[in-house]
């Protein structure tokens, strides 16, 4: 039996499936792209790819802010098989008041996915628009490669979207451009949550509270922050707060002012060699061009006395500024060469 035909006989029939007493199928790799009008899922094995469709529309009750998909009110699986390796979610006959939202169809195909395959790659996720309560049918036990959502504008997201995205989910990479449509709101972390981020692009800072970051390890602010911005995140880190960043990554304006930017905290004379220096650059910035000039002081922490190297750098082709912080964490150390007791 051929790996499209297991997976179709998984879909429409589980009791058939207990009795031919299948076993879980390995899975090379499984992406999620969230585009305009549908969700796509694609799962790859050795020999053969095959796609799910969950097809929505837009919602008349949402004054068009959001996505919905248009679905039945069966409790089963119900797939229409058009062609050997794609599936395509029936959803025809359903009255307006019985819409329910994509997460809904899209949560139940990924716990049923994981029934039957052994995940041996990461999950990447592309989102091109963010449907109401998608996000938080994404599996918290998969370890995911790459999510972005980035499509032109900044997009609209839910404080709790938000919130589940940057506390529960395990993620090598998040590429955000959001924006939250509530006034005057700032992104709280849990503190009681452990840090599940490696790295995280923020393209839009608005939500972003700057005295208490997300919980990640490296963190790359792409839009320019101000000086009293860039105050406040090191003031924050010298006072114990932003533990979790080890790496950070920001823009800041054609002009620096190092009065306002280290105002309130003790410099020192970095302690980092030139070529530790340039060790660190290279792998946090990998263009010459942009390593140009390159200022250096340590800043400490008071509670702990962990010890950071502030970066200050400009392009030569661009009169933009940009500012490192590289934590003085084992990892850290290890990178730029110092041998770690």
């Amino acid at each position: 039996m051929n790996f499209d035909d297991r997976l179709y006989l998984s879909v429409t029939s589980k009791r058939t499936c207990r009795l031919l007493e299948m076993s879980k199928l390995d899975l090379v790799s499984i992406s999620i792209t969230v585009y305009l009008s549908y969700v796509l899922v694609r799962v790859g094995h050795p020999y053969a790819h095959l796609y799910f469709n969950i097809p929505f529309k837009q919602s008349e009750t949402d004054n068009g802010h959001h996505n919905h998909l248009k679905i039945g009110n069966c409790s089963n699986f119900q797939f229409l098989r058009t062609n050997w390796d794609s599936f395509t979610w029936n959803y025809e006959g359903v009255e307006l008041e019985r819409i329910k939202n994509a997460g809904i169809v899209f949560g139940k195909l990924l716990r049923h996915l994981k029934t039957f395959l052994n995940i041996r790659k990461p999950v990447q996720c592309s989102f091109r628009t963010v449907p109401v309560g998608l996000i938080p049918q994404l599996d918290c036990n998969y370890v995911y490669d790459r999510i972005e959502i980035r499509h032109r504008g900044a997009e609209n997201m839910t404080p709790e979207d938000l919130t589940f995205l940057l506390g529960q989910l395990k993620i090598k990479q998040l590429d955000l451009n959001v924006k939250v449509p509530v006034g005057g709101y700032k992104y709280q972390r849990n503190p009681e949550n452990k840090c599940l981020i490696q790295k995280l692009i923020i393209r839009n800072h608005i939500w972003v509270d700057f005295s208490e970051l997300p919980a990640a390890k490296l963190i790359a602010i792409k839009k320019r922050i101000s000086f009293h911005q860039m105050n406040t995140i090191l003031k924050s880190w010298v006072a114990g707060s932003n533990r979790d960043m080890e790496i950070g990554d920001f823009e800041l304006g054609k002009k620096t002012d190092r009065k306002i930017i280290f105002s309130g905290i003790g410099t020192h004379a970095t302690q980092l060699t030139e070529s530790e220096r340039e060790t660190f650059l290279e792998f946090v910035c990998p263009y010459p061009h942009l390593r140009r000039g390159v200022v250096a002081v340590d800043i400490i922490r008071e509670n702990d006395g962990t010890r950071a190297t502030v970066f200050e750098a400009k392009d030569v082709d661009d009169p933009h500024r940009k500012m490192f912080v590289m934590v003085w964490s084992e990892e850290n150390l290890r990178r730029v060469g110092r041998d770690v007791d």
